[in-house]
């Protein structure tokens, strides 16, 4: 399948969001901007886009799917996380064995998105399998599995291999399956001027509710307050920016960001932390203006970049690629 370039420039946007909540959390020690009026966006997008690319030319192969899974995010997982977790412990004042250090990788703990993924996508890859390309029982099954996160977030968190986040994604994916399945047919639905303006007005209206009435949209650990706003508010985000995105030209930089997300994620906590530690070495703290926020954000970004390019320039078998 070609590659398309509104994808990778998503994937991009979203990436430098999440790049952008860590650095608020380690710089600042919190969230300036709401963590409800955009980090579960990115995160669902995440999602959802790895749902349409499950849609391919030919026959579903979950051999294929399941080989794929292994390389590109399973395999990159321990790599990466065998590697930061001493400097990470260390960096975190934390003093841990490496039994203790083993075990938090081998439960899927060290990083609870690409885990929930990896699970996510093995287990839709099942539906598809078990549903024989049906499209409805491929939702009955998806919904299934949502339902069961519900459930599964009541009981005591975080489960093996992050079950109750993969168990929540598997709906999303599913979305992002359909979608690809019917694009033809919403791009005539949701594409025009007045289209996405009416969907930018629903979601700044969506989440001015979650402001006024303080709904938690929290995905990690789970703790979602309202199940209707937050499936309102993730699909209402998900066709505005799918379809802004369509309409806005090439960004090489932040699509190849986005084209490289699975490295930038797992930088995402390293490098802001390690950023903010210096620059109040350098007696530059978190002194309540914004644009110190927005000044270690263009470091944390560019930072990530340089050492995502040097990993795919040198190491590129890292990230399951030759």
């Amino acid at each position: 399948m070609k590659r398309q370039h509104w994808i990778d420039f998503l994937r991009g946007i979203c990436m430098m969001a999440i790049l952008l909540d860590h650095t608020e959390i380690y710089y600042t020690g919190g969230n300036v901007i709401n963590y409800h009026l955009y980090v579960a966006d990115a995160l669902v997008i995440f999602f959802f886009l790895s749902g349409y690319l499950f849609l391919k030319p030919g026959d579903f192969s979950l051999r294929h799917k399941a080989l794929s899974v292994l390389k590109t995010i399973i395999i990159p997982y321990f790599i990466f996380t065998a590697v930061t977790a001493i400097p990470k412990a260390l960096a975190h004042g934390t003093t841990l064995s490496v039994c203790d250090i083993s075990q938090y990788i081998l439960t899927g703990q060290a990083s609870w998105f690409v885990a929930a993924l990896a699970v996510a996508e093995l287990l839709f890859a099942f539906i598809i399998k078990w549903a024989k390309g049906n499209q409805w029982m491929i939702t009955v099954g998806s919904v299934f599995a949502f339902v069961m996160s519900i459930w599964l977030a009541k009981g005591p968190q975080p489960y093996l291999w992050q079950l109750d986040n993969a168990m929540q994604a598997i709906l999303f994916l599913c979305l992002g399956y359909l979608y690809h399945v019917h694009e033809n047919q919403l791009n005539r639905l949701v594409t025009s001027s007045v289209s996405l303006v009416i969907l930018g007005i629903a979601l700044v209206g969506i989440k001015v509710a979650v402001l006024q009435y303080h709904v938690s949209l929290l995905i990690w650990p789970i703790h979602i307050s309202n199940y209707f706003v937050f499936l309102i508010d993730a699909v209402i985000c998900i066709l505005f920016m799918t379809n802004l995105c369509k309409r806005i030209g090439h960004h090489p930089l932040i699509e190849w960001t986005g084209a490289h997300s699975i490295v930038y994620y797992f930088l995402c906590g390293g490098v802001p932390l390690l950023t903010s530690r210096l620059l109040d070495y350098l007696h530059f703290a978190y002194q309540g203006s914004y644009y110190q926020v927005g000044i270690t954000f263009l470091l944390v970004y560019l930072l990530t970049t340089l050492i995502t390019w040097l990993i795919y320039r040198y190491i590129p078998f890292v990230t399951g690629r030759k």
